[in-house]
């Protein structure tokens, strides 16, 4: 990914978080208001074993861009990629830019 992608997908990805949470608010409002909704269960990945970025800790996300398992040290919770993906000294720049 060149900067420019990234910083994209960076501002796709906190867009995406203001909506789960606009959509939490918008099920509460229906909750109170006597709506039913239609839930959809999505089943959520186990993911087990070492880090395949450190491979010193247990993993516990996967990263999307390149699908390895991560730690919590080796990835960008709020993005959801791993640190092989997006560099600190890369995310670093970034983080300057926007």
């Amino acid at each position: 990914m060149d900067d420019e992608e990234i910083i994209k997908f960076i501002r796709q990805r906190l867009q995406q978080k203001e909506l789960e949470e606009m959509n939490e608010e918008l099920k509460k409002w229906a909750e109170e208001h006597g709506i039913k909704l239609e839930e959809k269960e999505e089943e959520e990945e186990k993911i087990e074993g070492k880090c395949e970025i450190c491979e010193a800790r247990e993993a516990k996300y996967r990263c999307i861009e390149c699908g390895k398992i991560a730690c919590l040290s080796c990835f960008w919770t709020l993005l959801g990629i791993c640190k092989e993906c997006l560099p600190e000294e890369k995310m670093k720049e970034l983080k300057e830019r926007i």
